[in-house]
């Protein structure tokens, strides 16, 4: 009998409980990724999501065959594949790490349900600080939270650190017996990953996808941006973030092993060193608490939490949306975000506040298609990281930003590029438009989105 080993967003070999458990079987292993856009639907990987998994999955097949594990791939559909390679593989045992996204879920549970019937072992295993979204609620009405801060609060008064390397189990060091290649199994090339016009190609400039450059990242940020996390994380043209979001979103690397790191610093080290280290920890948590509000209110990736903010609040207009695509806007801090994500896939946490608010408070363009385009652009496109950050800055989401906070971004870039270094770079000297040809007047713009909001949202006229 053989233990079929099911990979999904946990991309990598070390500290991977579901690799462990499967090697713990002592049985033939069969690995398998199951791409499956028509289970995803609208929220199946973008381009730039695609170009990365193509290279993640390649280093991990890369990397199982150290240890005799042949990865193996399918595009179908997981309720159906599943099953039937249970019973072309003679497989007693299957193993899996949940993706916890409502419509994920679905899917993940129809599987263990037919399994478990046919007598089939399942193991399931949770990765994150919380060990299910639904066990976690208030203790005053036993129901989500809502609000970031009192859920951070409580969610950080139970995680106690030095446990927590508990649940990072290491790799066993031993080979699993060779299985025979699966029918229907297809090459990675097979799974038409990448777009066929190499558009993706400057991707490489910036990002080099996988569990090795994923550890080396957190080690280079640990030992160089950390100590001054706080004060230059907002510097759009410093690289004082972790860029680890791309990697944690295909699971290169866990929360769980980022805390294991922290730890020391916070627990041992104290003084300035733990207070930055303790303000990035408290980012992982608000990843968690996207994650969390998604799995609790999973309408919220297609609708507004506040009912109120419906299609007529919002504006149709094609043409300066394409502007605002493109990098056109006649904004320079606006257009050098823009130029930023299609050229690299990412763009600066600051500026993303900047150009969100520019599209749905100025511009009065619905959050939904901003969010859309970072999906497709974006390299850590993650649904609940995208959702939660679009309904916040709109002011429509859970825990959401007042509607009255609109971003100046000429403001914003006085206080955070003070010398203009980000908007340089990105622009290159390519913008020729006057404040004049901007798509709208900022001051004009911010007065008439008040209006808007007192008269449907506060009012309901």
């Amino acid at each position: 009998m053989n233990t079929l080993l099911w990979f999904q967003r946990d991309l990598r070999i070390n500290d991977n409980p579901a690799l462990c458990y499967a090697l713990q079987q002592g049985k033939p292993i069969l690995a398998i990724y199951i791409y499956s856009p028509q289970e995803d639907s609208i929220w199946s990987e973008g381009g730039a999501s695609r170009w990365w998994l193509h290279q993640s999955l390649k280093e991990l097949s890369d990397n199982l065959l150290k240890l005799d594990i042949k990865l193996q791939f399918f595009k179908a559909n997981s309720v159906k594949i599943i099953p039937q390679l249970v019973t072309q593989a003679k497989v007693s045992t299957v193993v899996w790490t949940n993706r916890h996204e409502p419509h994920r879920n679905q899917y993940e549970n129809k599987i263990e349900s037919e399994l478990l019937n046919n007598g089939i072992q399942v193991e399931r295993i949770n990765e994150g600080l919380v060990s299910r979204p639904d066990d976690f609620l208030t203790a005053s009405k036993n129901t989500p939270y809502r609000v970031f801060t009192p859920f951070y609060k409580k969610l950080r008064s139970e995680l106690n650190l030095y446990n927590f390397h508990i649940s990072n189990t290491k790799l066993l060091n031993s080979t699993s017996t060779p299985t025979k290649p699966a029918k229907d199994s297809l090459t990675l090339d097979q799974l038409d990953l990448l777009d066929h016009q190499p558009w993706h190609e400057k991707l490489h400039n910036h990002w080099s996808p996988g569990e090795q450059k994923a550890g080396e990242t957190l080690d280079s940020f640990i030992e160089s941006s950390l100590f001054n996390y706080l004060s230059e994380r907002d510097i759009p043209e410093i690289d004082g973030t972790s860029r680890l979001s791309p990697h944690l979103h295909y699971g290169e690397i866990s929360v769980q092993q980022i805390i294991t790191q922290l730890t020391p610093i916070i627990e041992v080290q104290g003084g300035v060193i733990a207070q930055q280290a303790e303000a990035f920890l408290r980012q992982l948590v608000w990843r968690e608490f996207a994650r969390y509000t998604l799995w609790h209110f999973p309408e919220t990736s297609t609708q507004p939490m506040n009912p109120k903010f419906t299609k007529n609040f919002w504006k149709t207009d094609k043409v300066n949306l394409k502007k605002w695509q493109q990098g056109k806007t006649g904004i320079p801090i606006i257009d050098a975000g823009m130029k930023q994500l299609w050229e690299s896939g990412t763009m600066h946490n600051r500026v993303r506040m900047l150009v969100a608010s520019l599209l749905t408070k100025n511009m009065g363009i619905s959050w939904q298609q901003g969010a859309q385009w970072f999906w497709d652009t974006l390299v850590d496109a993650d649904l609940a990281n995208n959702t939660m950050g679009w309904q916040w800055v709109a002011g429509c989401g859970v825990d959401a930003a007042p509607y009255y906070r609109i971003f100046n971004p000429e403001t914003q870039a006085k206080k955070f590029d003070k010398k203009g270094y980000y908007i340089n770079r990105w622009l290159d000297n390519t913008s020729t438009m006057k404040p004049s040809q901007a798509v709208v007047d900022l001051a004009t713009s911010r007065a008439n989105a008040l209006d808007r909001y007192n008269s449907i949202i506060r009012h309901g006229q």
